[in-house]
């Protein structure tokens, strides 16, 4: 159970960088997280030099991380945002390993789509999850997201291909959702 007064969304701090690579194993772990964003071995200058690019205007990046007790426990990303068209994609969605299951995914993307929605006026939100992620899609489909289609064999880690699936949320849809009104404002 989710302690909401203990939890926080804010936008990103750059001293919780050190923080969210750590989370990062493997090379599959950085596919998985990022796509094709950054090379293995991650490190924290490639994330900085990620967060600066978006930040530069116009601004198309949007990154959040979720506080646990006072202790960073999750991070995403509104990413792609495009003015003409309303949309944006969620993005680099990636949890603690040590936080994992407890329900924090879901408050901290309810969240942040309430920004996309309300404070960007957004239209459409995106993502691209991986077909073997049951627990993320679980998630995304318990928050109202739709499946779109499936992008066979997009990915390559190793000598291994994966199938991606594109989801997304209008705000139509949003807004007749009462229940994702956990928006704590940041």
């Amino acid at each position: 159970m989710i302690s909401e007064n203990k939890i926080k969304i804010m936008p990103l701090r750059y001293k919780y960088i050190r923080d969210i690579v750590s989370w990062v194993k493997s090379e599959s772990d950085m596919v998985q997280w990022a796509g094709p964003a950054f090379k293995w071995p991650m490190t924290q200058k490639q994330f900085r030099e990620h967060i600066s690019i978006g930040k530069t205007p116009p601004q198309t990046l949007y990154p959040f991380i979720l506080l646990n007790h006072n202790n960073v426990s999750g991070y995403c990303e509104l990413s792609g945002f495009h003015r003409a068209t309303d949309q944006a994609r969620l993005t680099r969605v990636i949890i603690s390993p040590d936080h994992r299951n407890e329900g924090l995914a879901k408050t901290m993307i309810n969240n942040v789509l309430n920004f996309g929605f309300e404070t960007l006026e957004l239209n459409r939100i995106a993502l691209g999850v991986f077909d073997f992620n049951v627990a993320a899609i679980k998630c995304y489909n318990d928050i109202g997201f739709y499946l779109e289609g499936t992008f066979r064999e997009s990915a390559k880690v190793g000598e291994t291909y994966w199938n991606c699936h594109s989801m997304s949320i209008l705000r139509k849809e949003w807004d007749s959702k009462t229940i994702h009104r956990e928006y704590n404002g940041f």
